[in-house]
């Protein structure tokens, strides 16, 4: 195994023509969030694999496509790339005729500048055809997208590219519509609508009135002396609460001294992947870059369709690059905040994680915590001595612990509906027999009630309701 990057159009003529002249395998470069592959033989590019989205296979010019497939590396050459000589070659495309790494490079730059120059005039390669004048071979390019054309055209790539050009300029094409939706990308904004603010200058409950009411999707940043919580938001739903704590809930009946709020706004699919930098279900944690092929886990991402997070550590900055079935979605770089970044990826001294999608709502989970530290503080108030047959209760549990009067998690509760709520009904079953239902009731009720506003602002009226007639059934 062959792995490093490629800085420059050079490193790539040097790769194949030095370090490959007399081997063969698979040479695979990561480039702008795809993965390209080329089989490589005695220093000869013989065929190659890219993802030909929607394209019919049978119909692709080859060669225009791997030219197209490279043009990325003209314009940002940065490039990771991973080299192997036992390698299954069934789904490449053979090319007819095998090519050095210098005559790819001449053709490429090109064919570039004349793509340039078309651009100009579709806008998007994605653009759709339509005929103002009738020519011959017109049904080719009719209703069609120029990318289509380019690369289903049994005419060399810069021969048809010329020829679009020249149809433009003489009216007999023009543009029909300039973006197909399925195959549009979405340019991502992270916006900061409040960054570091003190909490004693802002009204908290009015804030998180305004997200709800504004349908706010993103997530606030709370950073104390002693506690810190990152509140996750979809469309103005509290949805999530990282790190688990139902101190949460206290914060906003007294904000803790010299406290800051950050609220940063993220579209909901990159929210999704970005929350799972606080999984526990990593495939790869905080590994090294002394053991890993930083290129062959990119190429491998896109490769196996992978879905989820990769994050890079560098002291103190990271970077995330979020995947969705294989495909870079964004990549963010946090140093002195997040925001969307094309940044190369660290190429030394970094930590890597790599995080497989799952759903990181807790939600239910921190409600529940929060209703059951509610009704353990009414038994401690009335009975002590009971106190110790719930801590022999928890002795036995892998899930709950005390913690200087509390209850919390021990590890992450996602899965265990089922003995939360068997814990809480042990709870209230023995609140019952010190304190009888009645009184229960109106204890609890009494509990609850400084936190009316916060329910509120979160929509967790029904959850007090619920748990008021269970205390009492």
């Amino acid at each position: 195994m062959i792995s490093g990057y490629l800085t420059s159009q050079q490193d790539f003529v040097d790769l194949v023509n030095g370090c490959l002249s007399n081997k063969e395998g698979i040479l695979g470069i990561y480039l702008e969030g795809k993965s390209i592959e080329l089989y490589i033989e005695k220093g000869y590019i013989k065929g190659f694999h890219v993802e030909t989205e929607e394209l019919n296979i049978t119909e692709v010019n080859r060669l225009s496509l791997l030219i197209y497939s490279l043009f990325s590396m003209l314009d940002n050459p940065n490039a990771l790339f991973t080299f192997k000589t036992d390698t299954d070659k069934d789904n490449l495309f053979k090319l007819h005729e095998p090519m050095s790494a210098e005559e790819l490079i001449l053709q490429l730059q090109l064919v570039y500048q004349e793509f340039k120059s078309l651009l100009s005039l579709i806008i998007t390669p994605f653009a759709t055809l339509r005929v103002l004048k009738p020519f011959e071979g017109m049904h080719h390019y009719d209703g069609k997208t120029v990318i289509s054309v380019i690369l289903t055209s049994k005419d060399t790539l810069i021969s048809e590219i010329r020829k679009l050009k020249e149809l433009f300029q003489s009216g007999f094409l023009d543009i029909a519509q300039f973006l197909a939706p399925e195959v549009s990308k979405k340019n991502y904004e992270i916006d900061y609508i409040v960054r570091n603010v003190d909490v004693r200058n802002i009204n908290t409950f009015s804030i998180f009135e305004s997200l709800k009411l504004g349908k706010f999707t993103g997530w606030v940043t709370i950073n104390g002396a002693y506690s810190s919580y990152n509140v996750y938001l979809k469309r103005g739903g509290f949805t999530a609460l990282y790190p688990y704590s139902c101190d949460f809930f206290d914060f906003f009946l007294s904000p803790e001294n010299e406290c800051t709020m950050s609220i940063i706004s993220m579209p909901e699919n990159l929210l999704e992947k970005f929350m799972l930098r606080h999984s526990t279900h990593k495939l790869i944690n905080s590994l090294s870059d002394d053991f890993v092929e930083l290129g062959k886990v990119f190429i491998g991402i896109v490769k196996r369709g992978f879905n989820g997070l990769l994050t890079l550590q560098k002291g103190n900055e990271r970077m995330y690059f979020l995947y969705e079935n294989g495909v870079l979605l964004a990549s963010l770089l946090d140093k002195d905040g997040i925001k969307i970044s094309k940044m190369e990826p660290y190429k030394d001294n970094f930590l890597l994680e790599l995080v497989p999608f799952e759903p990181m709502e807790n939600f239910w989970e921190v409600l529940h915590l929060f209703l059951i530290n509610r009704v353990y503080d009414i038994i401690l108030k009335y009975s002590s001595q009971t106190i110790q047959s719930i801590l022999y209760h928890l002795a036995s549990s892998d899930l709950f612990k005390i913690v200087e009067g509390g209850v919390y998690f021990r590890i992450d509760p996602r899965g265990r509906k089922e003995e939360i709520l068997g814990f809480l009904s042990f709870l209230l079953d023995v609140g019952c027999k010190v304190l009888g239902k009645k009184k229960l009731e109106e204890e609890l009720e009494a509990s609850l009630h400084p936190y009316k506003e916060v329910f509120r602002i979160l929509d967790i009226e029904d959850y007090t309701k619920l748990w008021s007639e269970i205390a009492v059934s």
